[in-house]
C-alpha cells in the first residue's frame, strides 16, 4: 500500500520533486517466514517476556516491570526488522490525468434559436474569441478560453491535461496534435468542426484506453449528446464507471426541437404524354414548428417560373406528410423539375427543401383498340370521343355488327388482329363486353402475351357487361390477368330492374392516381366526383386478388370480407397494366355537362395505360442500385444491354455521363461485369451532396438515352435530430459520479472535479532501514536503559 511522503521528509531524505510532482513510500523486506509462523512466534515471544517479568522480582513496582517488558519487546522487534532487511520503497509521481473530450461534429455548426435577449449575450461573448454567430462550437470554444484560457490553464495547472477531438473512424475519438497549453490555445482558436459522425460512446472507451496505464481524475465531455453512430453514450459511461472515472457532461445547444423542414422521397412518373396529368409525390415533415401552413412550389430547374403550387397543412408531430401536387406539361420534351417547400422562417437547414426529377414529355398519338361485342351505350359514347381526340389513334371491332358497319369509318376494323405483330402495334386494347367464341384460342394468348410479355408493356382495359365479361373467359388465358377471383364473381340479373343508383366514390388510392384527377386542384377532383349522376349496373366481386388495388368502390355495400365492393381496379402483371371496370355505365356522367368528366377520366386512363409502352426499352438500361445515398457512400451505376449481342466488344466500351445538379459533369468509364457479358459497372467513390443525371453516352443507341437520377444526402444522423439531448448527458454523468451542467452552470466544474491520485513517473533507489545509524543507536539506547532501570530495581 502506497502512501505520499510528507514534504520535510522528503527534504530529510535529499528528495528532489517538481511542481505538481510528490512522493510514495511504501516497504520491502526480506523475511522468508509464513505468516501464521511469524503470528506464533511474536505470540510466543509477547508470553515469555512477560512471564518472566511477572516472576522476577516481585518486590519490584508492576509499572517498572511492564515497562521494561516493553522495552525488551522492541528490542526483538528491532532484530526482526534487521533480520527481514526492511527497506524504504520511493516512487516520484506526477499530477493526475484530466481528458477533455470536444464535439466537433457537424451538428456543433447548428446555430440555435434561443430567446433575443439571451442570443444577444452569447454572440457578444463569442465575438470576444473572433467568432461571429453562437453556433455550439462557437459557444464550446469560449467555453475553454474566456478570460484568459481560465479554464484550460487551470486544468494545466492542477491536472495533467489531455484533449480529445471527434472522429468519423470507428475509434470514435483523436488527440489533439497539441499537448502544452499554449499550442492548445493557437489551435482551438483556428480549429473547425469536421467530424461527419458523433461516436460519443466509442470516443469515451477509446480515451479511457488510451490513458490505460494512469486511469484519469475525470472526463470531461462538451457535447450535445446526440450520439449518431456505434456505441452510444450510455454503453461508453458504463466501461467508465468499471473503469472507476467520473464523467462530467457539459451540455451545448438548445433542448428544443430545431426548427427545420424536410422534402423527401419524391416519386413521378419518367415518360408521360403532353397534358397529361403528372402527379409529383413526395413526403413533406415539419419539426419545432406548430401546426401551420406551408407552400409547395414546382420549377423548371434553373428557372423562377412557378408552374404549380398548393398549401399544405402540416401538423406539429414531425410525422411525415404525403402531398401530391399535380401538373400538366403543356410541351415535349426533356425537362429537369425541381420540387420544393418553401423555407419557413427560422430554418437552419434548407438544402433538405427540395428534391428534383427528369420527365419526359412525348407528344404523340396512343394506338387504342376499341373491342365491344354488341352496340351499347357505353361502346357507342367511348367510340365517338375517342374519334374526336387529336391524341388518339382508334380503331374498333363491333363483333355482332353488320358487314357494312367495317366501312362506316376509318376506326372500324373488319375484325379482331389475328396476328400477333398486328396486336403489338397497338398501345392499349380495351375489351368490353365482346364475345369469347369469337376469338381463337392463338387471338387470347397473343392478347394475354400483349400484356405479360417483358418488352412490350402493353395495357389492357376491360369493361364488364351483362352477358360475356368476365365470366364468359373463365378458361382463357385472359382469365389469370384479371384483378379478382372470377369463382367469386355474381352478375345481376338480366332484364330485372334496377331501381337505386349510386355514387362511384374514389378510394385514396384513386384520388392519388392520375385518371381520377378530374379537376386542376385535389379539392375540386373531390367535389366532381360528388355532383357526378349515379350508375345502376354493378358486377359484384366478392374476392379481389392481393396485388389489386381499388381505385374507386360502392359507397355502401361490401363484399365478404366487409370491403366495399370495388367498381374499378387496376393490377400491375409483367410489364403492362390491366384495369377492370366493373359496370358499363360511365357514359351516366355526360348527363347534363356532355363529355367533360367522360372524356378527361377516359383520355388520362388511356393516356396513363400507355405509359407503360413509352417507357419501353431500346436496348440497355441505366440504373444505379438505390436512389439516395448518404454522404461519403459509393454509388454503384449498371449498364445492362438486353439483347448482350449489342453490348460493346471493348471490357470498357460504355462511357457514362454523370451530371451534378450544379452543373458540374464527368465522364465515367463502365467495366464489363466477369458474370455477364451484357452488363458493365462502375463505382463513384465519395460524390459530394445533392442530385444527380446520369446518361449514357457511349455507346450512342437510338431512340431514349438510358439515363438515372440518384441523389447523395447529409449523414441523417447529424441532422435527423439536432436538439441537444440533456437527459442522456444527466444519466452519463450520474452514471459515473460525475456532475452535469449547462453553458450557464460551467462555472462550478473546476471546484466539482476530483482531485484524483497521483500518477507514478519514476522508481527512486530504496533506502534500507535495518542498517542505519538511526536504527542501531535506538537499539544500543534501548539496551542500556534496560541495564540501568534494572540495576535501579535492584533486580539482576
Amino acid at each position: 500500500m502506497n502512501s505520499s511522503l510528507p514534504v520535510w521528509l522528503e527534504r530529510v531524505l535529499g528528495i528532489e520533486t517538481g511542481p505538481g510532482e510528490g512522493t510514495t513510500w511504501s516497504l520491502t523486506h526480506t523475511w522468508n517466514w509464513a505468516p501464521w509462523f511469524t503470528l506464533l512466534f511474536a505470540v510466543f515471544a509477547v508470553a515469555f517476556v512477560v512471564a518472566v517479568y511477572l516472576r522476577e522480582s516481585p518486590q519490584a513496582p508492576r509499572l517498572l516491570r511492564a515497562f521494561l517488558a516493553a522495552i525488551r519487546l522492541t528490542l526483538v522487534a528491532l532484530v526482526v526488522v534487521m533480520l527481514a532487511q526492511f527497506a524504504l520503497s520511493l516512487e516520484r509521481t506526477g499530477l493526475p490525468y484530466v481528458a477533455v473530450v470536444l464535439d466537433d461534429s457537424l451538428s456543433m455548426t447548428i446555430s440555435d434559436r434561443y430567446e433575443p435577449a439571451l442570443r444577444a449575450r452569447l454572440e457578444e461573448r463569442v465575438k470576444l474569441i473572433g467568432a461571429d454567430d453562437a453556433t455550439r462550437w462557437n459557444l464550446a470554444r469560449e467555453l475553454l478560453l474566456r478570460d484568459d484560457a481560465r479554464l484550460l490553464r487551470r486544468l494545466g495547472r492542477d491536472y495533467k491535461l489531455r484533449l480529445y477531438l471527434l472522429a468519423s473512424s470507428e475509434a470514435g475519438a483523436r488527440p489533439s496534435q497539441a499537448s502544452e497549453i499554449e499550442p492548445l490555445v493557437s489551435e482551438l482558436a483556428n480549429l473547425q468542426p469536421a467530424a461527419e459522425t458523433s461516436r460519443l460512446g466509442s470516443a469515451l472507451q477509446t480515451v479511457l484506453e488510451d490513458l490505460r496505464g494512469s486511469s484519469p481524475a475525470a472526463l470531461v465531455l462538451l457535447s450535445d449528446g446526440v450520439n449518431t453512430d456505434g456505441p452510444n453514450l450510455a454503453e461508453g459511461a458504463s466501461y467508465a464507471r468499471r473503469r472507476g472515472v467520473p464523467v462530467f457532461t457539459i451540455g451545448l445547444g438548445d433542448e428544443k426541437p430545431v426548427q427545420d423542414l424536410k422534402l423527401s422521397d419524391l416519386l413521378v412518373e419518367e415518360v408521360v404524354f403532353v397534358n397529361d396529368v403528372v402527379g409529383f409525390e413526395a413526403k413533406v415533415a415539419a419539426t419545432g414548428y406548430p401546426a401551420r401552413e406551408v407552400r409547395l412550389i414546382l420549377r423548371h430547374a434553373g428557372q423562377a417560373e412557378i408552374l404549380a403550387e398548393m398549401k399544405v397543412t402540416l401538423g406539429g408531430d414531425d410525422q411525415p406528410q404525403a402531398v401530391r401536387l399535380p401538373y400538366r406539361p403543356p410541351e415535349e420534351g426533356e425537362f429537369r423539375f425541381v420540387l420544393e417547400v418553401e423555407p419557413l422562417p427560422g430554418e437552419l437547414q434548407t438544402d433538405n427543401n427540395r428534391q428534383e426529377r427528369t420527365l419526359r414529355v412525348r407528344n404523340e398519338q396512343i394506338r387504342v383498340l376499341l373491342v365491344q361485342g354488341y352496340p351499347s351505350y357505353e361502346f357507342r359514347f367511348l367510340r365517338e370521343m375517342l374519334r374526336r381526340d387529336s391524341t388518339i389513334a382508334l380503331d374498333t371491332v363491333l363483333q355482332e355488327a353488320d358487314l357494312e358497319f367495317a366501312e362506316e369509318g376509318a376506326t372500324a376494323l373488319r375484325g379482331f388482329p389475328v396476328r400477333k405483330e398486328e396486336l403489338l402495334k397497338y398501345d392499349t386494347v380495351i375489351l368490353a363486353d365482346a364475345d369469347p367464341a369469337q376469338f381463337s384460342g392463338a387471338m387470347l394468348q397473343n392478347l394475354a402475351d400483349f400484356v405479360e410479355d417483358p418488352g412490350k408493356g402493353g395495357s389492357l382495359a376491360l369493361i364488364a357487361g351483362p352477358r360475356y365479361m368476365p365470366l364468359g373467359y373463365r378458361d382463357t388465358p385472359l382469365a389469370r390477368l384479371m384483378p379478382f377471383d372470377l369463382s367469386s364473381v355474381r352478375t345481376p340479373e338480366i332484364g330485372r330492374p334496377i331501381a337505386d343508383g349510386f355514387l362511384v366514390q374514389p378510394t385514396e388510392t384513386g384520388l392519388n392516381s392520375p385518371p381520377l384527377q378530374l379537376g386542376d386542384t385535389a379539392l375540386e377532383t373531390q367535389q366532381i366526383w360528388r355532383s357526378l349522376p349515379p350508375l345502376y349496373w354493378l358486377l359484384e366481386i366478392q374476392q379481389r386478388k392481393p396485388a389489386a388495388r381499388v381505385w374507386a368502390e360502392h359507397p355502401e355495400r361490401s363484399d365478404r370480407q366487409g370491403n366495399r365492393l370495388p367498381v374499378i381496379l387496376l393490377q400491375y402483371v409483367g410489364a403492362g397494366k390491366v384495369l377492370f371496370h366493373a359496370t358499363d355505365e360511365t357514359w351516366r356522367w355526360r348527363r347534363r355537362v356532355g363529355d367533360i368528366y367522360f372524356a378527361r377520366y377516359w383520355v388520362q386512363t388511356i393516356r396513363y395505360l400507355a405509359r407503360s409502352k413509352l417507357a419501353e426499352g431500346n436496348g440497355a438500361v441505366l440504373t444505379s442500385d438505390r436512389p439516395e445515398y448518404r454522404r461519403g457512400d459509393a454509388v454503384r451505376l449498371r449498364v445492362r444491354f438486353t439483347d448482350p449481342r449489342l453490348a460493346p466488344a471493348a471490357d470498357d466500351g460504355v462511357t457514362v455521363a454523370v451530371e451534378h445538379q450544379g452543373g458540374k459533369s464527368q465522364q465515367l468509364k463502365l467495366r464489363r461485369s466477369a458474370a455477364e457479358r451484357g452488363v458493365f459497372e462502375t463505382l463513384i467513390p465519395r460524390p459530394a451532396i445533392g442530385s444527380y443525371r446520369a446518361r449514357m453516352a457511349i455507346p450512342t443507341v437510338e431512340g431514349r438515352i438510358p439515363a438515372a437520377d440518384f441523389t447523395v444526402v447529409a449523414p441523417p444522423g447529424e441532422f435527423a435530430r439536432v436538439e441537444m439531448d440533456a437527459a442522456e448527458l444527466k444519466r452519463v454523468a450520474e452514471a459515473t459520479k460525475g456532475r452535469f451542467y449547462t453553458y450557464a452552470t460551467v462555472g462550478r466544474l473546476l471546484d466539482d472535479l476530483p482531485a484524483g491520485r497521483q500518477v507514478p513517473i519514476e522508481s527512486l533507489p530504496p533506502r534500507p532501514l535495518w542498517n542505519t545509524w538511526p536504527v542501531l543507536v535506538l537499539f544500543l539506547l534501548l539496551l542500556v536503559s534496560e541495564w540501568i532501570l534494572r540495576k535501579l530495581a535492584g533486580m539482576a
